[in-house]
């Protein structure tokens, strides 16, 4: 108890903003055995099997059985329909929905879900249009719940430091429910103070202060039109003007115009903005981060030395107005440099508290780690809205049957069918546990962040790497399934109404933003290279969250060899970490040599960093995101109470880990780790096929354990009833003029009338 008063205490003292020094006290005066303590994500872990022992472990065994009264409060886990297309499969499952759902969630993320949902409900505002709003129209219903979500202070910063694990939580879901109103929500009034929060040194809590009261809007903007993930090839310049005490913000020419901002088309007033520092003697001193004025807050009209203006409609997230901005010799006051990296003062001459420029960089874009953890799990909340839709889908929808019946199949019966949808349920619950985790991961290193907290100097970077190789993993996974939801949802889920098509246009941008994938993820192998060179012992020291901590044991990984001698072998998870360790050492070995031969070939370490990406350094990257997302699912499993919800769990993180041994089989059969196993393949191939009949039985269940209200899923199809056709004939028919003739019918029968016209 009294850490934890010492912990606030400590963290309210370190707030420049009085609005949340207000609120850090009010919890400091609660009774905190009255505070829901956040889950414990670490404990010892194995040795012999390269887990560290600070790696995630759930620690106290979860025990949803031992919950009777929240399993039974019907406001969280209200009765699924008992009758109805999938009255059946519910009737056959073995496990308990409750149970699982309860395994992912807590009391506190169960209240904080229908404490949200439920306002959302009951609000006019939030009621669904019957027809496909304009962009103009998307944009004006998205500012307006915006605001209507920021006024109702549903999840505030008394939250946050109880439940950080929960930064990015609320905004899921809000996105769940709709997701332009939502980012325009995360960004105007959070990923904007929080940035000035960790980066400010004092000067700036006024406008984190107008900011939460709603009174400015805000933006971060660091991309421009002609440089996107080379963040050090921004050309947008601040100079300062000794005389007058201020930066001199210039746009040299369109290609270097800050572009792809949210909120800055039509409605921030406020922006985050990346520029390259000049001082009056002409030095420069890298990119650094300043809070500009955009718009009068009372007008929102551009400010003189402001050219502003929007990007135009999208593929998806119609809502956001992401927008493009100029500057010409436009003056913003000295105070507006964020300057916790480094500062001006007065005279002129640049000061900063690293002493190396790559550090001190590093340190002013550490918010896009954040920004990368939240699109982790925005790509988890698409994948589980696809899937839950395509599921139920499946199991409604009947075709064909045996030749001796006249009785059709539920499509879901199929092999082909189970083939298609549980890789992809399989990989929305094990993103879903890795996301809990990150979550929380996260959350402790910003909270000690804010706090000064830097006893731990290399949990930064490992985050960094973790990231950056996480989002492309969870961005394209989502992608991969909401595509195939689709297509195994036929015709029918080509239609608007079935929600997948804006649910694939929504996160297709997730493989863009915050880093393209395929440049975001060289920052994870560069990372792992950097150590590999400084002797494979390195990896223990900096890896606090223990995700390469297994590679100090590379001789003994390097030389093991798979042992699989059955189909039941070939899955088990157990198995899956072994070869996941053996692949990414590996990888990281042979990528390392094919840069040493073409340094050796006279290659310059720029042209041999771009010649080892295809096939080694990509492929590591990605096979280490992968493998730690495994393990943390292995972890969460071992702590969960046994169970038949545990082994329905378990099948579907075993699918997850066949799926990508088998994506890699080739490079697994190249450096001989199958080289005492025969038949691996078949005995993988073999394996994957037993495990899909057995996921049938519960794959309804399970999907109920993700599935959001049918408010939130908003899809005919997906219905937790099961009745697609009659929701699909409710939606059809009342949506506008779907009954009526055009207004333009005489176009269609007077042909010769239009001949002559054109």
């Amino acid at each position: 108890m009294g850490f934890q008063k010492i912990l606030i205490r400590r963290i309210a003292d370190n707030l420049t903003c009085t609005i949340s020094k207000n609120k850090v006290r009010k919890i400091y005066n609660n009774d905190f055995s009255k505070v829901i303590k956040p889950r414990t994500l670490c404990s010892s872990g194995d040795p012999q099997r390269g887990e560290a022992n600070n790696m995630v472990d759930f620690n106290t065994v979860n025990r949803p059985s031992q919950q009777s009264e929240l399993l039974n409060n019907k406001t969280y886990f209200p009765d699924q329909p008992g009758s109805g297309p999938l009255a059946s499969y519910r009737q056959q499952a073995t496990i308990d929905w409750r149970k699982v759902k309860l395994s992912l969630n807590d009391e506190a993320s169960l209240e904080l879900q229908h404490k949200t949902w439920s306002f959302i409900q009951n609000h006019p505002l939030f009621a669904r249009p019957n027809h496909t709003p304009s962009m103009d129209e998307s944009r004006h219903l998205a500012t307006k719940r915006m605001y209507v979500i920021q006024n109702a202070k549903i999840f505030g910063i008394e939250n946050l430091l109880e439940r950080p694990d929960f930064m990015g939580f609320f905004n899921h879901l809000l996105m769940a429910y709709e997701p332009s109103f939502a980012i325009k929500f995360s960004l105007g009034f959070g990923m904007f103070s929080s940035v000035i929060q960790a980066l400010d040194v004092g000067r700036l809590a006024h406008l984190i202060e107008q900011n939460q009261r709603g009174e400015i809007l805000g933006a971060f903007g660091l991309t421009e039109i002609s440089h996107g993930t080379n963040a050090k090839g921004m050309r947008t310049t601040a100079t300062y003007d000794v005389k007058n005490k201020e930066y001199v913000l210039n746009t040299p020419d369109f290609e270097a115009a800050k572009c792809w901002i949210g909120n800055l088309g039509k409605t921030c007033t406020h922006m985050i903005c990346y520029a390259q520092l000049y001082t009056e003697d002409g030095k420069h001193h890298g990119l650094n981060a300043f809070v500009v004025p955009i718009r009068d807050p009372h007008t929102l009209n551009a400010f003189p030395g402001v050219i502003v203006g929007d990007l135009g409609e999208k593929a998806g997230l119609h809502g956001v107005d992401n927008g493009f901005v100029m500057f010409r010799n436009y003056r913003i006051p000295r105070d507006f440099l964020l300057a916790k990296t480094g500062d001006v003062n007065e005279e002129g001459v640049f000061v900063s508290p690293y002493k190396d420029e790559s550090r001190r960089f590093g340190a002013s874009l550490a918010a896009l780690s954040g920004g990368r953890v939240g699109i982790c799990g925005i790509a988890s909340l698409y994948l589980n809205k696809a899937i839950c839709i395509a599921i139920r889908y499946s199991a409604s929808r009947k075709q064909f049957g045996p030749e001796d019946s006249s009785e059709e199949l539920p499509v879901l019966e199929y092999q082909s069918q189970q083939y298609r949808l549980f890789l992809h349920l399989a990989t929305a619950f094990t993103i879903k546990i890795f996301t809990l985790w990150f979550s929380k991961v996260y959350g402790d290193a910003f909270l000690k962040m804010i706090m000064g907290d830097r006893t731990n100097e290399f949990i930064g970077m490992e985050i960094h790497a973790l990231s950056s190789a996480a989002k492309p993993v969870c961005t394209w996974a989502a992608r991969d399934g909401i595509q195939e939801c689709r297509e195994a949802c036929g015709g029918h889920g080509f239609l608007k109404l079935s929600t997948l098509g804006d649910l694939r246009n929504d996160n297709d941008p997730n493989c863009t933003y915050e880093g393209e994938n395929n440049v975001l993820i060289q920052q994870t192998s560069n990372w792992l290279l950097n150590v590999r060179s400084k002797g494979y012992e390195t990896f223990a020291k900096v890896s606090p969250l223990g995700s390469v901590e297994f590679l100090k044991d590379f001789m003994r990984i390097r030389n093991s060899k798979a042992s699989w001698k059955s189909p039941k072998d070939a899955v088990d998870v157990r198995e899956h970490l072994n070869a996941m360790n053996w692949l990414v050492a590996h990888l990281l070995e042979e990528t390392h040599k094919r840069l040493l031969v073409l340094k050796q070939n006279g290659k310059s370490s720029f042209e041999a960093r771009n010649e080892s990406q295809s096939f080694y350094a990509r492929v590591l990257s990605l096979a280490y995101g992968e493998r730690v997302m495994l393990f943390v699912a292995d972890k969460f499993l071992r702590n969960l109470e046994d169970g038949p919800e545990k082994v329905a769990i378990g099948r579907l993180v075993s699918l997850y880990g066949a799926n990508v041994i088998m994506k890699h089989i080739g490079i697994f059969y190249q450096g001989g780790y199958f080289s005492n196993v025969t038949n691996a393949l078949d005995l993988l191939q073999q394996g994957y096929l037993d495990l899909l009949p057995v996921i049938k039985t519960d794959a309804v269940s399970l999907v109920d354990a993700i599935a959001p209200p049918d408010f939130v899923l908003n899809s005919p199809l997906g219905m937790s009833d099961g009745e697609v056709y009659k929701h699909m004939e409710s939606a059809i028919l009342q949506a506008p003029e779907t009954l009526e003739r055009p207004k333009w019918w005489q176009d269609a029968v007077y042909r010769d009338y239009i001949s002559a016209k054109l």
